[in-house]
């Protein structure tokens, strides 16, 4: 029996798109595009992410910008494994993806989900 559940679009910014690597979790920092109430929506997470056509179908859609705004032409497809605090400790203006990979390093350890 299928889900209910509309699958969502997804966007996220990376430093180099070798940063997202496919099939083990990883911090993101993604803004909902999805067409509602809850469009432009932030959260930062922890995610896996796929480019293989067998699992886009049970995942929803995230479309890769570059941390200048370039678009990447093909989308991924992301599964959302727990949610990180909206807030992440750090120095203003500095590293922003060092900052939330330690704060997902932290959650993993003490091992809430969101």
């Amino acid at each position: 029996m299928g889900s209910n559940r509309r699958k969502q679009i997804w966007e996220t910014f990376v430093r180099r798109p070798g940063d997202l690597k496919e099939g083990v979790e990883i911090a993101l920092s993604l803004r909902d595009l999805t067409p509602g109430r809850r469009k432009y929506q932030f959260r930062n997470v922890v995610a896996v992410v796929s480019r293989r056509p067998e699992e886009l179908r049970s995942m929803d859609t995230l479309q890769v910008r570059t941390v200048v705004g370039v678009l990447l032409p093909e989308p991924f497809g992301v599964r959302i494994i727990r949610d990180l605090p909206i807030e992440i400790s750090g120095s203003p203006y500095r590293d922003f993806f060092q900052a939330l990979e330690a704060a997902a390093r932290v959650k993993g350890e003490h091992g809430g989900s969101g």
